[in-house]
């Protein structure tokens, strides 16, 4: 790993800002921050920049529910509706009329479980990446929405996470970031890491022309599939957690089922642009990789790259992650645009990646 040479790579990068963090299970080993948070104030960012990481909050969520799986609080084979009474009226989608907005429905052939839900094979989706829930606007995104497969059937990317957020604070008595600050972030010391939105945090960006132009903040979303804001240092904790096998937080047996696979012979599988200013299809490794409870498990990584069998996810205005078991490293990428997957991103991503391998 040459130092030098990431820095110059991150700094020369087409973006707004770039903030970087390799670590091992013991340290950093690498951070780095280029840019600016405003490009219109351009005041320049730190490694200790808050940004939102949208979807990075779904593993949090994850692993606060496996504490409480260890704890005896829930089971991972629980219909999650024991929790959340008002899941247990759930349809599944029949035949649609995108263009009449008109469905049926089907009866659930059995209840989703907690494990469905962490290993996004309930049925919930996303209107962004599927382009049914799109057409029917905020209907097809609420709780009361028929669900997009059977349980089990399909591996859908989707509010899983946000039902686990609520199953939380049903089973602590609490509201999600006490909760989770109890379970996860005291125990952890990630004092930068909460719902509130900071005065100081990177603003999302957009292409304007030639240029990347600031948009709105998106505002406080205390749910358990999105809404925290952190910093990479904050988050380079949680990943320490996750290369020390889960270490302090969770038991060995129920790290490993977390990165194992838990889909069975589903894949994951590419979710369309359905909402193109939101989203790029997404994620690479579609068709290869698996899933685990919380985690994208990576089968066939390019050369000088993760290890087969290492574990990721990203957040919607690309910030990324990822842990490599075999070799107890990991990296975090934040970055602030819109939209996911777009390819300046993806380049930045592995090219700092394929250098924190260079020997």
């Amino acid at each position: 790993m040459n130092i030098n040479d990431i820095d110059q790579f991150l700094s020369a990068r087409d973006l707004p800002s770039v903030v970087a963090l390799a670590t091992n299970e013991k340290e950093v080993i690498y951070e780095g921050a280029f840019g600016v948070g405003n490009t219109q104030t351009q005041n320049q960012v730190n490694i200790d920049t808050p940004h939102a990481i949208m979807s990075m909050t779904k593993p949090i969520t994850s692993l606060a529910i496996m504490r409480l799986v260890e704890s005896g609080d829930i089971g991972l084979d629980d219909p999650a509706s024991i929790y959340v009474p008002k899941y247990r009226d759930m349809v599944v989608l029949g035949e649609t009329d995108l263009k009449l907005k008109t469905y049926s429905t089907r009866p659930l052939t059995r209840d989703f479980t907690i494990r469905d839900l962490l290993s996004h094979t309930a049925g919930f989706g996303y209107s962004f990446c599927n382009e049914t829930l799109a057409a029917f606007g905020e209907e097809g995104e609420s709780d009361t929405f028929p669900l997009t497969h059977q349980p089990g059937e399909a591996w859908s990317y989707g509010t899983n996470t946000r039902v686990l957020g609520e199953i939380i604070c049903a089973v602590t008595g609490n509201d999600l970031y006490s909760a989770l600050s109890d379970l996860i972030f005291e125990p952890l010391g990630m004092q930068k890491t909460s719902y509130m939105p900071q005065d100081n945090q990177v603003y999302p960006h957009v292409r304007s022309g030639d240029t990347w132009a600031p948009i709105e903040r998106f505002p406080n979303m205390p749910f358990g599939d999105r809404g925290l804001i952190s910093t990479a240092r904050d988050y380079a904790m949680f990943l320490r957690c996750l290369l020390n096998d889960g270490a302090p937080l969770l038991r060995y047996e129920s790290f490993q089922s977390m990165i194992n696979n838990q889909i069975g012979d589903l894949y994951i599988t590419e979710q369309p642009a359905a909402i193109p200013n939101f989203t790029h299809p997404f994620p690479t490794g579609a068709g290869v990789d698996k899933f685990g409870l919380g985690f994208q498990l990576h089968l066939n990584p390019g050369p000088g790259m993760r290890s087969t069998g290492s574990y990721s996810w990203c957040g919607l205005l690309n910030t990324f992650f990822w842990g490599d078991p075999s070799r107890k490293v990991g990296g975090i990428v934040l970055m602030q645009l819109l939209p996911l997957y777009e390819p300046v991103c993806l380049e930045t991503l592995s090219g700092f990646e394929r250098r924190i391998y260079q020997d």
